[in-house]
C-alpha cells in the first residue's frame, strides 16, 4: 500500500517481512491491556502507540519491548512481528509494527512521555499525534482489529 503521510511525505506499507531493501531501526508497537487499547501520550505530539528508536546492539523486538515499557510501564506477554513501511522523507526511514498484548503494567516514573493511556476505542481525533491519523495507521489499525488476537 502506498500512501502520503500527514508531513506529505510518500509512504509505503507491507504486512509481509522483508518487503524494503532499507534496514529498519524504528519501532511501533500496538498492543493492547485488559481490551483496552494502549497508548501514550507523547509530550508534544498527543496521543500515540509506544515505539521509537532501536539502539546499537538491540534486536527490533528487544527495542519494542523497552519502548512500551519505558513510555507506558507495560510488559508485553506476547509480541509479534506484523508489518512494516518505509517513510520517504529527506532522510528516508523504515519502522517495524510489532502488535501484542500486555500482561502487567507497573507504575513508573515516565520522562519521554506522559505515560499509560487505555482507551476502548480509537477516535483519531485531534488529541493523537499525527503520526495515528494517516492513512497507514489506520489500515494498520483496521487489519489489527480484523485478527482480534489481542483483545484478551
Amino acid at each position: 500500500m502506498q500512501y502520503l503521510d500527514l508531513n506529505g511525505y510518500s509512504c509505503k506499507l507491507s504486512f509481509e517481512k522483508n518487503t524494503f531493501p532499507l534496514e529498519s531501526k524504528h519501532v511501533l508497537v500496538i498492543c493492547r491491556y485488559n481490551g483496552k487499547w494502549v497508548l501514550t501520550r507523547h509530550n508534544e505530539r498527543g496521543l500515540e502507540f509506544p515505539g521509537g528508536k532501536v539502539e546499537a546492539g538491540e534486536s527490533l523486538q528487544g527495542a519494542a519491548k523497552r519502548e512500551v515499557y519505558e513510555e507506558t510501564g507495560a510488559r508485553l506477554k506476547e509480541l509479534e512481528w506484523f508489518a512494516e513501511y518505509v517513510v520517504y522523507s529527506a532522510k528516508p526511514f523504515c519502522k517495524t509494527v510489532f502488535a501484542g498484548a500486555v500482561d502487567k503494567v507497573d507504575p513508573i516514573l515516565l520522562l519521554e512521555t506522559e505515560g499509560i493511556v487505555l482507551m476502548e476505542e480509537l477516535e483519531l481525533d485531534g488529541d493523537f499525534s499525527f503520526l495515528m491519523r494517516d492513512a497507514g495507521m489506520r489500515t494498520i489499525i483496521e487489519k489489527v482489529k480484523q485478527l482480534g488476537k489481542w483483545d484478551d
